[in-house]
């Protein structure tokens, strides 16, 4: 992943849902561009934030031995926009893990008012299937301790003992 799009993950309910956070932020490269005078976060990249909170939810199911890889949009609506200064809250849900694909259901919201909705359709790559494939779910699970852990609180508590 060159560019993240989730910033926290929130919790993890393996094999059953997902909760994940992307603060919007004006310094992001993108609102230069898409568009100057009134920034909004383009869909695709909302599209892309969920695909990556999938990729955790779902490596995370299968304990990092596997990672999904997307394959197609079976739907997707967009309703209000995404702009500087929100905080994007993303919740996955598992419908369907089978041989034909996993679909993931994912749920996009700004202040309990939905922004976007997608079902996404995924195939599995397993982390044996070669050096890359095992290399990318040693990735998702250095991010995955990363973006779960609880820095603010461990930085807390490593303070604690000196006061």
């Amino acid at each position: 992943m060159r560019f993240i799009l989730v910033d926290r993950i929130l919790s993890i309910e393996p094999g059953k849902q997902g909760s994940f956070m992307k603060n919007v932020s004006q310094s992001e490269d993108y609102f230069s561009d898409h568009f100057p005078q009134s920034p909004i976060m383009p869909g695709v990249l909302i599209l892309e934030s969920f695909d990556q909170a999938a990729q955790f939810f779902v490596a995370r199911s299968h304990d990092f031995t596997c990672y999904p890889e997307l394959k197609q949009i079976l739907r997707a609506s967009f309703r209000h926009y995404v702009v500087p200064g929100d905080q994007l809250n993303i919740a996955l849900q598992l419908m369907r893990e089978d041989e034909r694909g996993t679909v993931i259901k994912a749920h996009a919201q700004v202040d309990g008012r939905t922004m976007a909705e997608a079902t996404l359709l995924f195939s599995l790559v397993q982390d044996n299937r070669d050096p890359e494939s095992k290399a990318h779910c040693q990735r998702l699970g250095e991010l995955y301790n990363l973006l779960s852990s609880d820095t603010v609180g461990r930085a807390w508590e490593s303070l604690a003992h000196r006061f």
